[in-house]
């Protein structure tokens, strides 16, 4: 009977030692809740690195709890109140939850692109020492005599509207309005459609095989590449200083890798039977789409007003 109650005792002794130290690894107590010293210091390490020298200090653990009580009272307040029972509540809840599964298959699907590019690169498309040297001896003027271009151009995704767009050209309009009004690269439609400056290498063999040979302000015929139909004219030229033999050769590297990859997408795509109805992008969009876009353009508008 007595070794019964010698245990019941030290069970009991137990308990109470163990709620001691679980209120003493609280900081700071809220309703039924509390910051224990765990959360403070992985709060800590979610902060900016340059605010976490400053928690740090005496001043700034004092100011750090003292928001986070904050935090945690007008949560707790707000759970009393209700707020977590609101439908409005618990539709942006679920609207959150699949965010974050879009989210997360993106970056799942991203990830798997990453790694297989990275097997690719290794086993697939890997520039050898000889193909380097026999590429560099084959264009050894455009190193030691590299020239850089200054280029604008069109781009529109059918040949008939380069077309059009060409046409528009040559009865006298600018290159610079029709690069602004109809080519779908908007970076450099907003500069008229200038590119550059580019030295050889470094734009779509297609593009490059054509705008080299083009005379300052002339214009060229319609270019097909793979992101579409061109209109081409060349701004100026100019001579560089020779490139180091070295440098040179990692430049070839990365254009022999970059078109053994091009290839290998082009192959790949034949083998897996790509096909793509372009005619179908006119069925996206309507009302409901440009509200979506419209909503999407307020909210950001808002946060941006809301952040100054």
């Amino acid at each position: 009977m007595k070794v019964c109650k010698l245990v019941a005792l030290l069970f009991c002794s137990l308990l109470i030692l163990g709620a001691c130290k679980k209120e003493e690894n609280f900081i700071a107590k809220v309703g039924n809740t509390g910051i224990t010293v765990e959360e403070f210091s992985e709060r800590v390490m979610s902060a900016p690195p340059s605010y976490q020298a400053y928690i740090n200090t005496e001043p700034g653990k004092k100011q750090f709890i003292d928001l986070l009580v904050r935090e945690k009272l007008m949560l707790e307040s707000a759970k009393q109140a209700g707020i977590n029972k609101r439908e409005e509540y618990k539709d942006s809840i679920e609207s959150f939850k699949e965010d974050q599964k879009r989210q997360l298959k993106d970056y799942e699907d991203g990830l798997m692109i990453e790694m297989y590019i990275k097997d690719i690169q290794e086993n697939t498309i890997s520039a050898s020492e000889e193909e380097v040297n026999k590429y560099y001896e084959e264009h050894k003027q455009d190193f030691t005599n590299p020239v850089a271009v200054v280029a604008k151009h069109i781009l529109v995704p059918t040949k008939e509207e380069a077309e059009e767009a060409l046409a528009r050209i040559n009865k006298g309009e600018s290159f610079d309005k029709v690069a602004q009004e109809v080519s779908t690269d908007k970076i450099s439609a907003q500069r008229g459609g200038e590119i550059g400056p580019f030295r050889k290498g470094e734009l779509v063999k297609e593009f490059e095989a054509v705008v080299f040979d083009l005379k300052k302000g002339e214009i060229s015929e319609v270019v097909e590449t793979p992101f579409g139909f061109h209109i081409i004219t060349k701004v100026s030229e100019e001579m560089l200083q020779p490139v180091p033999e070295d440098v040179a050769k990692a430049e070839i590297k990365s254009i022999i890798e970059k078109t053994k990859f091009e290839k290998w997408f082009e192959d790949t795509k034949k083998k897996l039977k790509v096909s793509v109805d372009y005619s179908k992008l006119d069925k996206v969009g309507g009302s409901d789409f440009e509200e979506v876009v419209e909503e999407q353009q307020e909210e950001q508008a808002a946060d941006e007003e809301s952040s100054k």
